[in-house]
């Protein structure tokens, strides 16, 4: 078994290495790969256990839903391999070609240039200086490991399919779930309705991941239950579930059968890459969403911005302070369920609805910041609870908000999955 994968960089790409920074002579950092890869397929045998009912959305003391997740690691382990056994699959760089390697300066008005989540890279680092690769083109190969005798075709199918849509829904490096470090892919042995011209189309992505949950339900002889509550964790499904009692509105489901994996694809009119990008991810950052929105200064209580009325910030991941302000958990990290992929002629933001949030944030802002002395400066500080009622009033909210914000900035958007 051998399929070729042909790799074409579409934007930034910030795949550092042992020093962060990124190296001329290993451009295509396989680490980084392997791990995208698992957690999609992860998500696909998440999906595929959560709708025959074996993964239940359980109240827990520090979550808001609690499950074994065991059997999730035994069977991504199996194929992507753990510390019990190798990987089935390889990956080889036949070869990788970059055009460029530039640098940014922290320190200077050159990163005001770039988007949000680069500048952020200039927060609590040494470093004067980020390397980035422009322009990488390269060929990799994935085989069957040595060890293994034989590896069936549902076990191809899920494999493979998730490697495709984890380089369709996210990038590599920093920033890769948030539109940078994407590539276009041509395949070359290996079949699906989403391919023309051997090459990914984004718009027929639906039809991967049917493929590909098909293969899952087939790989662990599974089948479709009635499920009525969201998943614990992460999950690539087609389940919808009722959230009419869910306060808000979104204009793009309806609330009594709204999905908890959803992606939505964004065209811009006539607008560069790095446009894009920035554009969409400033929807991340309150005060960039509120200015293009054009809604006024106001306090949290009194903003137009419902995600900051209603501190349902804490949704676009944790931890979320800066400064002494924001949202505070107990929680080491909880990376955001939303992800972005920018590629050439669209944008795909990708939502995913479950419950393994902390059921208690702490939200925190600081009071006259203009004094000196810190210990004189007065905090304001509340005790978010949060239950799969908040949760799913996160989701709408976070949804209904990115809708306005598209319409806004004259994108033409529409759901493509389920």
């Amino acid at each position: 078994m051998s399929v070729t994968l042909r790799l074409k960089s579409e934007n930034w790409l910030l795949l550092g290495g042992y020093d962060t920074q990124f190296h001329e002579d290993d451009p295509l950092r396989t680490q980084s790969l392997k791990g995208l890869w698992r957690y999609w397929l992860r998500a696909y045998i998440s999906g595929v256990m959560y709708e025959a009912g074996k993964l239940e959305c359980k109240r827990g003391e520090k979550y808001v839903c609690e499950s074994e997740t065991k059997e999730i690691c035994e069977k991504t382990g199996e194929i992507l391999g753990s510390l019990k056994s190798a990987s089935k699959f390889r990956i080889i760089v036949n070869r990788a070609f970059l055009e460029k390697k530039e640098r940014i300066d922290l320190r200077g008005k050159e990163k005001e240039a770039f988007p949000q989540r680069i500048r952020l890279l200039s927060l609590g680092r040494k470093e004067t200086q980020i390397s980035y690769g422009k322009g990488l083109s390269a060929e990799i190969k994935i085989e069957k490991a040595p060890h293994v005798k034989s590896i069936s075709e549902n076990e191809k199918k899920l494999a493979l399919g998730s490697l495709l849509t984890a380089l369709s829904l996210n990038g590599l490096g920093k920033g890769g779930r948030r539109g940078l470090g994407t590539f276009s892919v041509e395949v070359d042995g290996f079949e699906g309705k989403f391919l023309r011209g051997k090459k990914i189309d984004y718009s027929m992505i639906r039809e991967l991941i049917n493929e590909t949950l098909e293969s899952a339900r087939s790989y662990l002889n599974l089948t479709i239950g009635k499920i009525s509550e969201m998943p614990p964790v992460d999950c690539i499904s087609k389940i919808r579930i009722d959230l009419s009692e869910i306060d808000g509105s979104v204009g793009l489901f309806n609330k009594k059968e709204v999905p908890v994996f959803t992606i939505i694809r964004a065209k811009p009119k006539d607008k560069k890459m790095e446009d894009i990008i920035t554009e969409l991810q400033d929807f991340f950052y309150r005060p960039r969403r509120s200015g293009k929105m054009g809604f006024g200064i106001a306090s949290a209580d009194e903003s137009q911005d419902v995600i900051t009325r209603e501190r349902l910030a804490w949704f676009l991941g944790l931890p979320r302070e800066q400064r002494g302000e924001g949202y505070i958990s107990d929680i080491i990290r909880r990376a955001s369920p939303i992800h972005l992929a920018v590629h050439k002629e669209e944008a795909l933001f990708t939502f995913f609805l479950s419950g393994d949030w902390p059921t208690e944030i702490k939200w925190r802002r600081l009071l006259d910041k203009k004094k000196k002395r810190r210990d004189h400066i007065k905090i304001e500080e509340r005790l978010l609870r949060i239950d799969s009622r908040i949760v799913k009033e996160a989701y709408l909210s976070s949804i209904s908000s990115l809708e306005n914000y598209l319409s806004r900035l004259g994108y033409e958007y529409e759901v493509i999955y389920p």
